[in-house]
Parts: C-alpha cells; sequence; structure tokens
C-alpha cells in the first residue's frame, strides 16, 4: 500500500468506481488488499474507525459500512442485485463472480454478457452515488482551531470560539467516556483484593452511572446537532464510533 493520504474530504464518482470495481471480484468483506488506498482513508470511515489511525481498523470500518450503503440504494430492484454483486445476499457469500453475475442476469431477464458490459456498471455506479453523497457529509464546514492543542509549551486556552453549548457537550461525552473507563480499571484493580470488596463495588456502580451518562450526552448531542461529528482534537467520530470505544474491554 502507498503511504496513508487519508482522511481524504473530497473524492470523485469516478475515483469512487474505480475503488469500488476490485471489491466485487471475491465479494465482501474486502481484504486488506483489495480495499486499497481510497475507500479505507475517506473521511466518513476515519469517523467511524474505533481506531481511526490504524488501517486494519479502518478496513474493518469499511466492511461494516459498506452493508449500510448498500440498504440505502433507493432503487429496490437495484439493491438486491448489487447485495447479490457484493456477495451480501442470502445464499451467494460462497459464489464466485460469474456465478453472481447469472444471478443478476435472471434478475433482469437478460443475457449474462449485459450484465458484465452494462449492468454491473449501473450497480457500482448506484453504490458509487451513496458513499459519495454519505461522504459529502463528513466535509470540514469550520477549521477547528488546534492552537491549545500544539505542544508549545503556554497553557491551553478557552477563547470566544470554544465557549459554545457545543464544546461543552462534547466535552461532557469525553468526560464520561473516559469516566467510565476510569471506574472500570478501578473495578478491576479491586475486585479480587481481599478487604476491597465494598470499594469495588462502588466502582462498579460508578461505572454504570458513567455509562447512562455517556449516552445521555450522546443522545442530546445527535438531537441537538444532526448528522454533525463529534470532535477529539482533529479527530471526529459517529454515534456509533463512540459507542463502540465505550465498551472497554476487562
Amino acid at each position: 500500500m502507498s503511504e496513508n493520504p487519508g482522511p481524504i474530504e473530497v473524492a470523485s464518482m469516478e475515483d469512487l468506481i474505480a475503488a469500488i470495481q476490485p471489491i466485487t471480484s471475491k465479494g465482501l468483506p474486502a481484504t486488506d488488499q483489495v480495499a486499497g488506498d481510497l475507500l479505507p482513508n475517506l473521511k466518513s470511515i476515519y469517523a467511524r474507525s474505533v481506531i481511526p489511525e490504524d488501517r486494519l481498523a479502518r478496513v474493518s470500518a469499511l466492511n461494516e459500512q459498506f452493508p449500510k450503503w448498500i440498504d440505502r440504494v433507493t432503487e429496490p430492484e437495484f439493491r438486491e442485485s448489487v447485495q447479490i454483486l457484493f456477495g451480501l445476499f442470502p445464499g451467494t457469500r460462497a459464489m464466485k463472480l460469474t456465478s453472481r453475475r447469472d444471478r443478476i442476469a435472471r434478475n433482469f431477464h437478460v443475457h449474462v454478457d449485459t450484465v458484465r458490459k452494462e449492468i454491473e456498471k449501473e450497480l457500482i455506479f448506484a453504490v458509487a452515488a451513496v458513499i459519495y453523497d454519505d461522504l459529502l457529509r463528513y466535509r470540514n464546514r469550520v477549521k477547528r482551531a488546534i492552537t491549545a492543542e500544539e505542544l508549545t509549551g503556554d497553557s491551553p486556552r478557552l477563547g470566544p470560539e470554544h465557549l459554545t453549548h457545543q464544546e461543552e457537550l462534547t466535552s461532557r461525552i469525553w468526560q464520561h467516556l473516559y469516566g467510565l473507563r476510569a471506574e472500570l480499571i478501578g473495578y478491576a484493580r479491586l475486585v479480587e483484593e481481599q478487604g476491597y470488596e465494598t470499594q469495588a463495588e462502588d466502582h462498579r456502580e460508578a461505572s454504570l452511572r458513567e455509562e447512562a451518562y455517556l449516552k445521555e450526552s450522546v443522545q442530546e448531542y445527535l438531537a441537538t446537532y444532526k448528522d454533525q461529528l463529534i470532535a477529539m482534537g482533529e479527530a471526529e467520530y459517529t454515534s456509533e464510533a463512540i459507542e463502540r470505544l465505550s465498551r472497554w474491554q476487562l
């Protein structure tokens, strides 16, 4: 793979179509190699990845997102055929591409050569259009100031641009996410220590409160700011990514 160019905010339909094409060969889930350099580096995938800086985590997020993109193909007759093309339709996962094309040909009542030469391109175009539309929601509208996050040696500053409800709510979300982590650590550290049963239980109950506060804060954020992403420095996360991050494994 080439050097990581992401997160990519803008991609043309032509580039998206070219990136999707190799995935049809064996269908989903896409391997690291087949995923290519564009799709795993889209900003919309960065935002949905549990560990955005890790390529394999982004490939995993891509494979989780692909069926959701396909479900958003508006034409019902196209949607089933797209599912067949990518091996998502029941019974098609183990099929070779030639067999999947034959199945699509029966759906459209055409010769398989018509699928290969014409219809397959239309199906891929339909998916690319959904991905393109999805990516539009992840373009930066306002460039966030990062002066306070630079390691300059100066104390971080809260300027007028930070004194907003959105900034406060964002901070609450990360406060409760890491509060949950701290309480789970406290519980795991003491649960098997003799004489610390009460303190361990206190940590367990506190973790449940932090989890509830986190969910409440995320729901308030989504209700207030709709499709806006939840920022952490320069990285941005969807609510699904926040939820996955909250599932700390002991």
